[in-house]
């Protein structure tokens, strides 16, 4: 019997795909261009942006990355229409994964609310590959997507959805802006421990409103408990203070109690993430 692809869902990220060499092939092929991406970083960036130099490297992306880029991928190879599809990055920051989807023949428009992402991917244009595609940008308010009804034939957006107060009007735009038949992948994460983003009742919202507009390109899979990919396991999990670290973490936490004032778990968060691979219909 065919082994079913570990991508080939919608649903909660678990263990089991990285143990599939489908995972581990993308996944090599994501760190070299990482890397290509970051041995640039001193002639485009400014210094005026936080964001991760390893981001593929975290105990989320590294499942989110590949996933996202193998649905492109077999959407880009399935496309029929003329010239590069334009393919959005929705709060896209400042990573080396706009020039990997651009290259599978893309005309990749990356959106943000900051605008020094625009100033350091336009820097970074000149110095990182993006052929055959094209790497631009455009910036948001946050409110309104700078694109016109149906001018997008595809959009990726990589744990930022649920960080959006407002997501109902995220969604909504999402849905004028794509095409009818528009490829929709979306990555969130969620919190297991009911003290960050995004907890039950506002996931139930999310999916309601996601839902209403798009319809699944894969069934949802679901996955044992015990399998889920967290914040705390696989291969990069999120690390606890240790040793002197560790000791003045409980220090503070103990002096916030005596001061009644609220104090923080160890670990900053306990978090699974899903994916969707979703249509306009």
């Amino acid at each position: 019997m065919e082994t079913q692809h570990p991508f080939e869902m919608s649903g909660l990220a678990s263990l089991p795909a990285f143990d599939a060499p489908e995972w581990r092939v993308l996944f090599e092929q994501m760190e070299r261009e990482q890397a290509d991406f970051v041995k640039e970083e001193v002639r485009f960036r400014s210094g005026n942006y936080k964001w991760p130099t390893d981001p593929l490297h975290t105990w989320s992306r590294c499942w989110e990355y590949p996933y996202t880029y193998y649905h492109l991928q077999k959407w880009r190879n399935h496309w029929l229409g003329s010239g590069l599809p334009k393919v959005v990055d929705l709060g896209s920051g400042v990573t080396y994964f706009p020039f990997s989807v651009a290259r599978l023949r893309c005309d990749v428009s990356c959106t943000d609310i900051t605008p020094v992402c625009g100033t350091e991917l336009d820097a970074a244009s000149r110095f990182v590959s993006c052929k055959p595609g094209t790497v631009n940008f455009r910036l948001t308010d946050g409110a309104k997507l700078p694109y016109g009804d149906g001018e997008v034939d595809a959009i990726y957006c990589v744990s930022v959805l649920e960080h959006i107060p407002s997501f109902e009007t995220t969604i909504a735009e999402m849905a004028r802006v794509l095409k009818p038949q528009g490829l929709l992948l979306l990555t969130i994460d969620l919190d297991l421990r009911g003290d960050n983003e995004i907890g039950a009742e506002r996931y139930r919202a999310l999916k309601r409103e996601v839902e209403s507009h798009f319809r699944y390109v894969n069934a949802t899979q679901t996955a044992h408990p015990a399998a889920l990919l967290t914040s705390a396991n696989g291969p990069f999990p999120v690390k606890e203070p240790r040793g002197i670290s560790r000791f003045y973490f409980s220090a503070k936490q103990l002096a916030k109690a005596v001061l009644n004032r609220p104090t923080n778990p160890l670990t900053p968060f306990h978090l699974c993430v899903e994916g969707m691979s979703l249509q306009k219909p």
